[in-house]
């Protein structure tokens, strides 16, 4: 774990040694272990590190200093064997390499060809004194955060807002525009943040400053990949098969074996079985067994879960897939005695922005400190696997049916487990997302049910607060539907999950928890090999004949049990968010009243709505409008709008 900065005084003047060694300082909070910077006369760039992960992090040595070039690197590479065959460094020499100096030296051998090289989440700054420039890039799938501030005199970059802020040209204010956005889940513009003259490079995005000139281009693209398609239906899964060996032992790279977490879904079980796979073939040289943590309701939820076919306990299908693999040991984790908003605070103060999922704050601090106290500081996740291996293809439908192809639209969907009638089916997966998104909400309003009747469904915002921010107008403005309900296709339901802005967001929240809990987890069903091969493989390999995320059940029919393999329904992760709400329900209305206090926080907030949802609260976890007309806002909004207010509060030091 290490954050970086860099500072370019486009005008000539040197950066004061006062300048990046506050933005150093500043940024110890993520990299407590060291700290180090250089200056290269109107340049300067700054290194700190912080919780080793890896074997090769004890070799971490930045800045990196070649002539008139300072380079900077953070992140963590994936397949570093492919990567150092290819730049033609011996085996024997890149086990002692750290990951910067092996991206280094794929930079110097390709210079900026190598942005498609190099594998991974990472990011990285140049600066080349004698061409007077700062690069900067980030992986074409992501990578940690870096945010920037430009003016004509002065451009800075950071892993973080702080870095930037412990410069005087650059005070700390918020973006209200962003913060109204944000409520109603509008991160459609990528590029900014909730700090006004901070803006984020955004994942497969590069940026070139020159004394004159700032550009910044996309150089990836992961919707452009080539179609691929075999003879044989079998060789769709022996080719993933493949990957998912190669790409889940790159992710194990550790000091100590991983653990994982394991749900009754498929992607984190099929992790899970894959890194059993890897440890029994002496991966890594690791020996200790395979750490599982499965998050489950506790003892006060009434077991009730929202969503139809949602699963609120997956502790079954767990110990199915515990008792077929008795070499994985798992732990249930319950949370017993921690609210939704624990450790909210520190969380805010490291990530610089307000959460978004407060329901899962309390089980997802827990496994990581359960982690950390077996000794694992790695953890493997299944987080992508929505968007690759397990893609759902139930959006197929409008496709088909704008192609032509009428009678296989008509199979399948008659084919589909739906519990409805052919009629509903086709207005469901055909019309519906032909239709306006003012329609659908109008529809969805009149039915009473709030997830598909947009923001005003879902979020708390102020009702003058949203008229003056124009967050529906700008919605409409950057092809937003908040109905949820115009997907008119695989690709685009794809591009949504995989090219979004809050992908920027989450790269805060994730540096945010590696310096809280002094954990990472890896994903390894979001790297690019395996995302781009699931992107470009044919629908058909995701749904045939009724079934769907084929291609999983497929890949793992005898090596998951039937009860994870063949299960029809999806788990529902803070399935007892009603029952620790209610234990501190007090305490949420006190801050709520603090909010309405203030003007500008009941500006922002629906003041009067919040104070009925506390009046009238369910005695049970509510599932639909019959169990409480707002609850929505009970289940996710009340939650926002305790985040953005502590962050606000924080900001202006209010509760410091």
């Amino acid at each position: 774990m290490s954050a970086i900065g860099a500072i370019f005084q486009r005008k000539g003047d040197p950066v004061s040694k006062d300048a990046i060694e506050r933005m150093s300082a500043s940024l110890r909070v993520h990299g407590a272990l060291r700290q180090q910077h250089r200056r290269l006369d109107n340049l300067a760039g700054c290194w700190t590190k912080g919780m080793e992960f890896t074997p090769e992090d004890r070799f971490e040595q930045q800045p990196i200093v070649n002539g008139d070039q300072i380079f900077l690197f953070t992140g963590c590479l994936d397949y570093r064997t492919d990567l150092g065959r290819a730049i033609g460094v011996e085996p024997a020499r890149l086990v002692s390499m750290s990951d910067s100096a092996l991206a280094h030296a794929a930079w110097k051998r390709w210079g900026r060809d190598c942005l498609l090289r190099i594998e991974g989440r990472w990011a990285i700054v140049v600066m080349d004194a004698a061409q007077q420039t700062l690069f900067a890039a980030k992986g074409p799938l992501g990578g940690p955060p870096l945010v920037f501030h430009e003016t004509a005199e002065l451009f800075a970059i950071a892993s973080a807002p702080i870095g930037l802020h412990a410069l005087a040209a650059i005070p700390r204010e918020i973006d209200e525009q962003h913060v109204a956005d944000a409520m109603i889940l509008n991160f459609q513009d990528g590029e900014r943040t909730f700090y006004k003259g901070v803006q984020t490079l955004r994942g497969g995005h590069c940026l070139e400053v020159r004394r004159d000139r700032v550009e910044i281009r996309e150089y990836y693209q992961v919707m452009d990949v080539q179609p691929v398609r075999f003879a044989r239906d079998e060789e769709y899964v022996e080719a993933l098969d493949a990957l998912m060996s190669d790409a889940v032992e790159s992710s194990m790279r550790a000091l100590v074996t991983p653990a994982c977490t394991v749900s009754a879904g498929l992607d984190s079980s099929t992790v899970a079985v894959y890194a059993l796979e890897a440890l029994g073939r002496g991966a890594h040289g690791f020996t200790d067994p395979l750490l599982g943590y499965t998050h489950v309701p506790g003892k006060d939820w009434d077991g009730r879960t929202y969503g139809a076919g949602r699963m609120g306990d997956e502790s079954g299908p767990v110990r199915a897939l515990a008792q077929m693999y008795p070499q994985l040991d798992v732990t249930f984790v319950a949370s017993e005695g921690l609210s939704l908003d624990d450790r909210l605070d520190d969380l805010i103060r490291l990530s610089e922005m307000p959460p978004f999922g407060l329901n899962n704050l309390h089980w997802s601090n827990e496994i990581s400190r359960r982690a950390r106290d077996a000794g694992r500081n790695v953890v493997l996740t299944g987080a992508s696997g929505n968007r690759t291996i397990s893609f759902t293809c139930r959006h197929i439908f409008s496709k088909l049916f704008r192609e032509g192809r009428w009678i296989e639209l008509h199979r399948e969907l008659r084919r589909l487990d739906w519990k409805q009638g052919m009629a509903k089916r086709y207005y469901r997966a055909v019309v519906q997302p032909m239709l306006p998104a003012r329609v659908i909400k109008a529809i969805s309003r009149y039915r009473g049910d709030l997830s598909h009747a947009g923001f005003t469904g879902f979020s708390a915002i102020g009702s003058d607060y949203a008229r003056d921010m124009r967050v529906a107008e700008r919605a409409v403005e950057m092809n937003w539907d908040d109905s949820y309900g115009t997907i008119r296709s695989p690709q685009e339901l794809r591009r949504r999950m995989t090219v979004n802005g809050n992908r920027e967001q989450n790269a805060m929240m994730r540096l945010a928890n590696e310096s809280l809990t002094k954990v990472t987890h890896r994903d390894p069903l979001g790297c690019r090999r395996i995302t781009e091969f699931c992107f470009a493989i044919p629908d058909e390999q995701y749904l045939r004949d009724g079934v769907d995320r084929l291609l999983v059940r497929r890949l793992m029919k005898d090596r998951l049990p039937p009860e994870i393999v063949d299960l029809k329904v999806r788990g529902r992760q803070a399935a007892d968010w009603h029952a620790r709400f209610t234990k501190d329900i007090d305490r949420y209305r006190d801050e709520i009243e603090r909010a309405a206090a203030d003007p500008q926080m009941a500006e922002r907030f629906d003041i009067p709505r919040l104070r009925k949802i506390f009046d009238t609260w369910p005695e049970a976890t509510p599932l639909d409008a019959t169990d409480h007309p707002d609850y929505l806002v009970a289940m996710t909004g009340i939650g926002r709008v305790i985040g953005m207010s502590r962050f606000i509060n924080w900001v202006n030091g209010k509760n410091l």
